[in-house]
């Protein structure tokens, strides 16, 4: 199956209202990566814009805990059960809506085609209702994550000093790179301060450039600060409290947010969950073919 679309077919994806679709990545967990994800959906809806957060860590989401939100739905009920994406959407205090993922919930964790076709007809409806929509997605380099991120304009990828998600973010960038021609990526370095941020984003660089046709965007670092403990124990947000570090995050979100779109990803949420889609549907039929072969052989 050809998963290319031509320059008709994009072109007559572009809506009028095309809202800027964000994910939110890490090559490891627990490196703040929903930290990142939740105060910039609330600064973002603090600027005015209109913001669905989609907590797309399948099995194991954790969104609606940091927010302390009481959620009864997940994307599983409108999967499963064919519920409508208002009733599952929770409006958060902050300004923001949230798509709650779903808690142990295993059999999420590797969406099929079916399941990804059923979640694009509903988000690119949706999509018309926002201007902003942030993917929060699960750690690591599984199909999901690869899914959520090839559908996005923009890839965001979070990492700190620790040699072991250095190690792990370049894994997550190589495999979206090859596998889903994913290009270009903005990346945070959390849990550091402004010298290790921009060593690390270096040493990241270094080997990016070294092994992968891939473009970097450094946009800053999250300082290593115990109020950012005690804000996801409290389940409270940092963003706009007053203190130096909400100064800081407010403007690193400022940086990342006037970032300039990119033109040849911004041809609608339609078109890119469908390419994303193309792109699923292509391995399986490598799959196929593959079985197919080995039949033949034997």
């Amino acid at each position: 199956m050809n998963s290319s679309l031509s320059a008709t077919a994009a072109e007559s994806a572009i809506d009028t209202h095309s809202p800027r679709v964000i994910s939110i990545s890490s090559g490891k967990g627990g490196v703040g990566k929903t930290f990142v994800s939740v105060n910039l959906a609330a600064h973002a809806a603090a600027q005015g814009q209109k913001v669905l957060l989609i907590d797309a860590d399948l099995g194991l989401a954790n969104v609606d805990v940091m927010l302390g939100l009481h959620t009864t739905g997940s994307i599983r009920d409108l999967l499963t059960d064919g519920c409508n994406l208002e009733d599952l959407i929770v409006p958060c205090p902050q300004g923001f809506d949230v798509l709650p993922g779903g808690s142990g919930l295993y059999e999420l964790t590797n969406l099929n085609v079916r399941e990804q076709q059923t979640i694009l007809d509903t988000l690119r409806e949706a999509g018309r209702n926002y201007d902003l929509i942030l993917i929060d997605t699960a750690a690591g380099i599984g199909d999901n994550v690869l899914y959520f991120a090839s559908a996005s304009e923009t890839a965001l990828v979070v990492l700190t000093p620790d040699p072991t998600s250095l190690t792990d973010a370049y894994a997550l960038i190589k495999v979206m790179s090859q596998q889903r021609d994913v290009r270009r990526f903005m990346v945070i370095v959390n849990q550091t301060d402004e010298i290790d941020g921009h060593i690390t984003f270096k040493r990241l660089l270094s080997v990016s450039d070294r092994y992968l046709d891939v473009y970097l965007d450094y946009v800053g670092y999250v300082p290593q600060h115990m109020d950012v403990r005690k804000s996801i124990q409290r389940q409270k947000l940092l963003i706009h409290n007053g203190s130096d570090l909400s100064r800081h995050l407010e403007k690193l979100f400022d940086t990342l947010i006037a970032r300039p779109r990119d033109n040849s990803r911004s041809a609608g949420l339609q078109f890119f969950w469908e390419r994303s889609l193309a792109a699923s549907l292509d391995d399986d039929d490598e799959v196929v073919d593959n079985v197919a072969l080995q039949g033949n052989q034997q």
